[in-house]
């Protein structure tokens, strides 16, 4: 894992929300092109789900961190199965 930075962040309800709707964006991307990745195109698709983890992880610590209750009711419509 590379170097990790600390960014003290105060952000509105609509701000948290477009920040998760981007993280899982971004990370649904990156399942798509994992996909793509394993019929043949592009990168190995061990690289790609390796970005998936990753964008994952960010996306573990910002739940972790706001706390699930606040911001599980508020995303609860956005998740995939």
């Amino acid at each position: 894992m590379g170097r990790q930075t600390a960014i003290p962040l105060s952000l509105t309800s609509d701000q948290l929300d477009d920040l998760v709707s981007a993280l899982e964006a971004h990370r649904d991307g990156f399942k798509k092109l994992a996909a793509e990745a394993s019929l043949g195109f592009g990168l190995d698709s061990t690289y790609w789900q390796g970005r998936v983890d990753d964008v994952q992880n960010l996306l573990d610590t910002v739940h972790r961190l706001v706390g699930e209750d606040d911001l599980g009711s508020r995303t609860a419509g956005y998740e995939e199965s």
